[in-house]
């Protein structure tokens, strides 16, 4: 599969956008059809059809019922059922790559935005919905993100995010502490926050795999800098993880900063949920995260006074750009889907403003930067401020922007860089025979 062209055009795209912020029912198969119809008071037709819609737990409803009430007023307008399907994060993506080989494909389906929606096969799975109304209305990253060769391959209301270090702008304060723009810079950070009694100061999700990759993803802008159209090399396997040198390097300092026990104790054991009572609490200083989780930290700490905290790049082996993602998560309608019309007719319903707006007011975590231009978006200090603290400007992450990449698989192997079973050169190898595998698998 070629993939220069679309991916130029994604970076292109990408770099115009000046970022500002950065319950489940069992259901049936996607073969339910049209059986009869009713009139309403109105005197509009109601149709008979149930579409079914599988999405990742986290996709749907986080923080609120929005996706549920949409879809309630969906067929309260149209007779149109839906049948959400909700699926564990960590199994989604196993599941719905098994509805799809079985043949029970979903009328709906959630995939990310950019090169990761290609392990799902777009060319036999996906709708073209290039001719729907509302994409002449999609803000360029969301154009980008959705276009897969050449075609518009998803309804996204999802927001342009990225990663960046958030710091506690008090705590900071407090110690008369700068924001770092060199890993000696950092280290001095730290050390002064555990001298005063922060034996966390840098908070660490350790025990999830993916989060390991995350850091590393996002120096991929940085490399591209220095690596003139890295990314379509990689894409195009004109060159391997192996053959960047600020790749090796970026892992050995990274490795260097678990050896100095800048984490803290048990790092590999820190989970999700206790980050924010670290955050919250002033345990922690700073964690590396996504541009609105400070505001997740203030709903469940008031007093943190975590909507004031700031954010810069990661630091590590010179990098002092922001990169950011495709635009996260897209709907995809099923291209030989007996309820192909109704699944555009709901995607239509979606883009009403009026139902835009209550989608981003019941999802405070997508406000920023909303897919669509004729929605105001509503930035965190967070993404305010991490373009002021990157100099060297923006770009796409590793995640979004390159085929065959797996996070936890990643994350995995650089787990094992921490413990110390695998050097940082032969982790970029085990990236690059894993990449071979699955490019040699769409040759076959």
């Amino acid at each position: 599969m070629g993939s220069k062209g679309w991916m130029s055009s994604l970076l292109m795209l990408c770099a115009m956008v000046i970022l500002t912020a950065c319950g489940s029912t069992a259901g049936n198969s996607a073969s339910s059809g049209h059986t009869e119809t009713s009139a309403t008071s109105s005197g509009e037709e109601k149709k008979d059809v149930t579409l079914t819609f599988v999405a990742s737990q986290n996709w749907v409803n986080k923080g609120s019922k929005v996706d549920a009430e949409l879809i309630e007023a969906f067929t309260e307008e149209t007779g149109i059922q839906i049948d959400l399907q909700v699926v564990p994060d960590d199994q989604y993506a196993n599941v719905l790559k098994t509805k799809l080989s079985s043949g029970e494909v979903p009328d709906i389906f959630m995939v990310g935005a950019g090169s990761g929606a290609y392990k799902f096969l777009p060319e036999k799975y996906f709708a073209d919905l290039s001719n729907e109304e509302w994409v002449s209305r999609y803000a360029p990253y969301a154009k980008a993100g959705t276009t897969i060769n050449d075609k518009i391959s998803g309804f996204m209301t999802w927001n342009v995010d990225g990663w960046g270090i958030l710091y506690n702008k008090e705590l900071f304060a407090q110690h008369n502490l700068q924001v770092p723009k060199t890993m000696e810079g950092l280290m001095e950070v730290i050390d002064t926050l555990k001298a005063v009694g922060l034996d966390t100061p840098l908070y660490m999700v350790g025990k999830e795999a993916w989060y390991w990759a995350i850091w590393f993803s996002q120096f991929g802008s940085k490399a591209a800098q220095a690596n003139p159209g890295l990314y379509d090399k990689l894409n195009n396997q004109e060159m391997k993880f192996a053959d960047v040198k600020e790749f090796e390097t970026f892992l050995a300092e990274f490795k260097t900063l678990y050896d100095k026990g800048y984490f803290g104790k048990n790092s590999l054991s820190n989970a999700w949920d206790s980050s924010y009572e670290a955050m919250g609490t002033g345990k922690s200083a700073m964690i590396m995260m996504y541009q609105s989780y400070q505001g997740e930290v203030a709903e469940k700490y008031a007093d943190s006074k975590a909507s004031e905290w700031e954010m810069f790049p990661i630091p590590l082996a010179g990098n002092d750009m922001f990169s950011h993602s495709a635009g996260g998560i897209m709907r995809v309608a099923y291209k030989d889907s007996k309820n192909l019309e109704s699944v555009k007719q709901f995607f239509e319903f979606l883009a009403k403003p009026e139902n835009l707006n209550a989608f981003y007011d019941g999802r405070s975590d997508l406000q920023a930067n909303p897919s669509f231009a004729d929605v105001a978006g509503k930035p965190s200090q967070a993404g305010k401020t991490i373009l002021a603290n990157a100099p060297g400007g923006q770009g796409l992450d590793m995640e979004y922007g390159l085929l065959h990449w797996d996070n936890t698989i990643i994350g995995k192997y650089i787990q094992e860089l921490m413990l110390g079973s695998k050097t940082p050169i032969q982790v970029l190898e085990a990236i690059d025979k894993d990449r071979q595998k699955l490019f040699d698998a769409q040759i076959r």
